[in-house]
């Protein structure tokens, strides 16, 4: 059964300026470059997108629905104000891309009828597959629960 770890940034909140580094795709973790940043801001046509509490909770909200809708098994979420995390797993008859686009997809769908058109989040998203157990349980147990917004694990089901 595939399992991946699926992150999601929103809209401007990757910038090259960022002191750890930024992603560039098709060619990965690159050094902090402001010259690039600077461009990046310049050229952005739509507002930065922050997740605040309430936005995280509608996140919330509809990646369980999404999930529940494409069957597959959502057993984490972790939030904080430039990204999010959903750790999932599903039947092997289907490409992890087409689960995160499907999964994406559907909260653009969701944010878009509440609050109006606009580019929610950064293009693509990093699908990491889980290794293992040791893996799954170090995600469950250290990396999500240290992200500072809301959260959502199904050995809980709170959120």
């Amino acid at each position: 059964m595939p399992c991946y770890l699926f992150t999601y940034h929103g809209h401007g909140t990757w910038m090259p300026d960022r002191t750890r580094g930024y992603v560039k795709r098709k060619a990965g973790i690159q050094p902090q470059n402001l010259e690039m940043a600077a461009n990046y801001r310049r050229n952005q046509q739509q507002p930065t997108v922050e997740f605040d509490l309430t936005l995280q909770s509608i996140l919330i909200d509809g990646i369980r629905a999404a999930c529940e809708m494409i069957e597959v098994r959502c057993h984490c979420i972790a939030t904080d104000r430039s990204h999010l995390h959903i750790l999932a797993s599903w039947k092997p008859n289907r490409k992890q891309l087409s689960v995160s686009r499907a999964i994406k997809s559907s909260l653009s769908r969701r944010l878009n009828k509440r609050f109006g058109h606009r580019q929610w989040f950064s293009k693509g998203s990093s699908h990491k597959q889980v290794r293992d157990m040791a893996h799954f349980n170090h995600l469950i147990e250290v990396y999500l629960p240290n992200h500072r917004g809301a959260s959502f694990t199904e050995k809980t089901c709170e959120s």
